[in-house]
């Protein structure tokens, strides 16, 4: 697993580096099984408030087909369950706690811009290409990319990256409204740390459920929405750390909070 990804620190973010650039980091069932390991020990972490997934020059080439193959000779259950093994890393990374930074360079193709999608915000190098590969392989979209892709660009566009399974770099991403930032590619890495960092400030429990409370609402309604946020918020307002932002507004001092 160490030689597929590493956790470096820059003081409160955590960086969750894919250090094999050079084979453009296959997206293995090995791949997925060190996401969840690395994940679960930079959830534990308190010291990481925030976390920037990063492959470097390139972020993902997807799936490990050739990889696959010997699974898949075994029949449908067989590749039903590696399916399902793969499936689990980007789901890791779309339920960890905190917030997530997804720092593309290179390619994200497939699984790799699926596992981009499960991040809670994307900075993407100019340079950075995504493509929803799975047409041209004659396969459909996996690893939650058509209800992510869907979430964050809405239906159509989605739809028409799935089917044409054209490929769009950094600055088409950021227009078609797949990522939140772009930058040159000198700077992908960079401002995604920035932003970790700029999260990272902010009470950790308080920023857990913000988190929560976004991953809840995208299928409710309205009034489901003011329900959940009424619950959650119930629960801060009743904590430490924002009756100590009110008691330090009133005296004009900066807060101490107990959870930073």
């Amino acid at each position: 697993m160490d030689d597929l990804m590493r956790l470096d620190r820059d003081g409160p973010v955590g960086i969750l580096r894919f250090i094999r650039p050079e084979k453009r980091n296959p997206y293995s069932v090995a791949f997925a099984k060190a996401l969840v390991d690395y994940l679960a020990r930079a959830e534990q972490d308190d010291s990481i408030r925030a976390l920037v997934i990063t492959g470097g020059d390139h972020f993902s080439s997807g799936g490990d087909l050739i990889g696959f193959q010997t699974v898949i000779a075994n029949g449908a259950r067989a590749t039903s369950e590696m399916v399902g093994e793969v499936h689990k890393g980007g789901q890791a990374v779309y339920q960890f706690k905190k917030p997530v930074i997804a720092a593309v360079n290179g390619v994200a193709f497939g699984a790799g811009f699926s596992l981009a999608l499960s991040a809670d915000i994307i900075v993407a190098a100019e340079t950075a290409r995504f493509c929803q590969v799975f047409a041209k392989v004659g396969g459909c979209p996996d690893t939650g990319s058509s209800w992510l892709l869907q979430q964050r660009c809405g239906a159509g566009v989605a739809r028409m990256l799935v089917f044409t399974g054209r490929e769009i770099d950094g600055r088409t991403a950021k227009e078609l409204r797949v990522v939140e930032e772009c930058v040159p590619a000198a700077d992908f890495e960079a401002r995604a740390i920035a932003i970790a960092r700029e999260v990272a400030v902010h009470p950790a429990f308080g920023m857990q459920s913000s988190k929560r409370v976004m991953l809840a609402i995208p299928d409710k309604s309205y009034l489901e929405a003011l329900d959940i946020e009424r619950d959650i918020q119930t629960v801060l307002l009743c904590a430490h750390d924002f009756p100590e932002a009110m008691k330090a507004f009133l005296e004009k001092r900066p807060p101490q909070f107990k959870d930073r």
